[in-house]
């Protein structure tokens, strides 16, 4: 196979591409219970990123829930921003975006009209609580901020940070008042007691400190195992009782006024099973009458405990994935948890009866890919499901259940009928595209599979993992054909269009072809080695003239894949790299990489055309539609964004 030259008049076509343009839609969703359509429609289209036609997911809940003081609003910290709910119907209200990174902790003051959000980006920021309008942004911390707390008059703001300090600042003006130093690892969360006298901080330097507000002196420092990070804090009520809880699995009661440890809730085993949590607390809450206390834990449930003797009373079990965040409604009557499996569930306190949902804040998108007639888009996740949506309406269409680890690669089969996805759990799982039912687990793979690629009859399936395993199956039975163990991490995988070729990119940097018939034996082709870091992508251009590979050391190359020349490098410096492929008529490449950006580039020059920024986190995914006029892309901020793309060629 020979490479092919543009002809003249290709060229010029190409040269006149002067830009994309990006269209801005109607916005796609899901209409929302006791919400109307006009209504969905007009918030929608008020919250999607410029440029963006539809946004598949809401972001992964990245740290607590929040009630406001009236119980009118619910609020989410997310990877994408701040949801704000209708705390009565579950209806989204707003969307609170500014942060340029993860939204980590978030709080309502006492009166209820303002918001505070803490991100990864070092900052701290001040929301109108009704209008959402951003008031203010206090930057001071030099690494990015984990905990945020209003006093009880509602003057003071606390936050904690990885940097390993305390601050609290004036809230009419953003002045930083003073920094609390002491601490020697990350602050995970802070919390006033009711007077609003003392500050108290947990941290990853496995102590739990009581700071005077007014002076910023160190009261006392407390700690309750040598091995252990205290990650959540809470003050009763009546401050007469200091909550913590930590990686050990059990939470602490503390005296607030002698720092002395009163007793410790962790899991023992009873005539009914186990009670209490066997993996990290992540969340502590006393209930607003302080009669009980709750927990979240990442065993994937949440329990409710008598605060007075540490008796355990209920599990609340329903999560299929870690319980991040509790909290009690203002009332007390109900209980809402937010975990990474993407949902927000309401609870009966007292009954452990699940209420209601809120659904759609997926997990961190490893992989997305269109069905051949575009109408179906895949997208696998951190939560271990496969997510089928429709293109046209933003729908959910079915959520594919049956990994027990994240989906790191998901792939139609040419006809369409098929979708193969693998994950962290070794297998590989074929299912019914139409049905969702499950028709096949190959599980010769012993771990971690990286990539997944059908051949062009569908007829194999290649798949890499185990470090440096690439396995070929035949997708009709399911049996093996060949196994080819390298002397190197394979990081990607893709079949030529003829079907001939298999291509590797490697964790060192380097590019392999094999024969796609017998590679256990056949040393075909040739190593290239252009490439300074892992190779964590590899396209071939629809018509199989050129190959693309996209690597951690911040650049893209282009190649004869039957030759091995170097025919451009698109990219030499800047972010690395995490995908790429190719436009269907081959005039384009799209990139996704750590900058948490997609580019465009020209294949023909090398150009950059234009760089899609709206997501919050790494793209770990794009992937065209078959008629080339929308680029989706998955990122590790638990959304998928679909691109609605114009290319003026005259």
């Amino acid at each position: 196979m020979s490479q092919t030259i543009p002809s003249k008049k290709e060229n010029s076509l190409i040269q006149k591409i002067v830009v994309l343009i990006l269209t801005i839609t109607s916005a796609i969703c899901i209409i929302p219970e006791n919400t109307t359509a006009q209504d969905t429609q007009d918030w929608h289209l008020r919250h999607l990123p410029e440029g963006v036609k539809a946004r598949l997911g809401r972001g992964g809940i990245t740290g607590n829930i929040a009630y406001s003081p009236d119980e009118e609003y619910l609020a989410a910290a997310s990877s994408i921003g701040i949801w704000v709910y209708n705390a009565q119907t579950d209806a989204p209200l707003q969307l609170l975006t500014g942060h340029t990174g993860r939204v980590t902790s978030i709080a309502f003051s006492p009166d209820r009209s303002l918001l505070a959000s803490a991100g990864e980006d070092k900052t701290v920021r001040l929301w109108d609580a009704r209008t959402g309008t951003e008031l203010r942004t206090m930057v001071g911390h030099n690494w990015g901020v984990a905990g945020v707390a209003f006093s009880p008059d509602g003057t003071l703001l606390a936050s904690g940070s990885h940097d390993s300090t305390v601050s609290l600042w004036d809230v009419h003006t953003g002045e930083e008042l003073r920094t609390m130093d002491g601490h020697t690892k990350d602050v995970l969360c802070v919390a006033f007691s009711p007077d609003g006298a003392t500050l108290a901080s947990a941290s990853d330097d496995r102590t739990l400190r009581l700071w005077d507000v007014q002076t910023g002196a160190l009261v006392r420092t407390m700690k309750a195992y040598e091995t252990d990070e205290i990650k959540t804090v809470a003050f009763s009520p009546d401050g007469k009782t200091i909550a913590s809880a930590s990686n050990h699995n059990s939470a602490h009661l503390w005296d607030a006024q002698t720092g002395k440890l009163r007793s410790v809730l962790e899991a023992h085993n009873d005539s009914i099973g186990l009670e209490g949590h066997n993996s990290d607390i992540d969340s502590i809450i006393f209930s607003p009458d302080g009669s009980k206390l709750a927990t979240a834990s990442q065993d994937y449930t949440a329990r409710l405990w008598d605060a007075q003797t540490g008796t355990h009373l209920r599990a609340l079990k329903g999560h299929t994935s870690n319980v991040l965040s509790i909290t009690f409604s203002p009332d007390g009557k109900t209980v809402r948890t937010g975990s990474r499996d993407g949902t927000i569930r309401l609870w009966d306190p007292n009954t452990s009866v699940q209420l209601r949902t809120i659904s759609g804040h997926t997990n961190r998108v490893y992989s997305v890919m269109f069905s051949p007639d575009g109408k179906v888009l895949a997208s696998g996740s951190m939560d271990n499901t496969i997510q089928l949506w429709d293109t046209r309406t933003g729908e959910s269409l079915r959520v594919l259940k049956g990994h027990t680890q994240p989906v790191s690669s998901v792939v139609f089969s040419p006809d369409g009928k098929t979708i193969a996805s693998a994950g962290e759990d070794g297998t590989i799982r074929l299912w019914d595209a139409q049905t969702g039912e499950s028709l096949r687990t190959l599980k010769e793979h012993r771990f971690w599979i990286s990539s997944l690629a059908f051949s062009p009859e569908g007829e194999k399936l290649v798949s890499t993992g185990d470090g440096k395993a690439l396995r070929v199956w035949d997708t009709q039975t399911g049996e093996q054909r060949h196994i080819l163990m390298h002397i190197e991490e394979i990081n990607s995988v893709a079949f030529s269009p003829d079907g001939s070729l298999v291509v590797c990119g490697l964790e060192n940097g380097s590019i392999r072809l094999w024969n796609s018939n017998k590679p256990a034996t056949d040393k075909f082709g040739w190593s290239l080695k252009k490439h300074t870091g892992p190779v964590n992508s590899v396209a071939f251009r629809p018509d199989g003239s050129l190959l693309a590979s996209a690597s951690e050391d911040g650049s893209i190359r282009l190649w004869n894949p039957q030759t091995g020349e170097s025919i451009r490098t698109v990219k030499t410096e800047g972010s690395p790299y995490r995908c790429v492929t190719f436009s269907p008529d081959g005039k384009i490449l799209v990139s996704g990489g750590w900058d948490a950006t997609v580019s465009l580039w020209d294949v023909r020059t090398g150009d950059l055309i234009i760089e899609l920024k709206a997501h919050t986190s790494l793209v770990n995914s794009v992937t065209f539609s078959p008629d080339g006029k929308t680029i989706a892309s998955g990122s590790s901020d638990g959304t998928v964004l679909l691109w609605d793309l114009a290319v003026d060629v005259d």
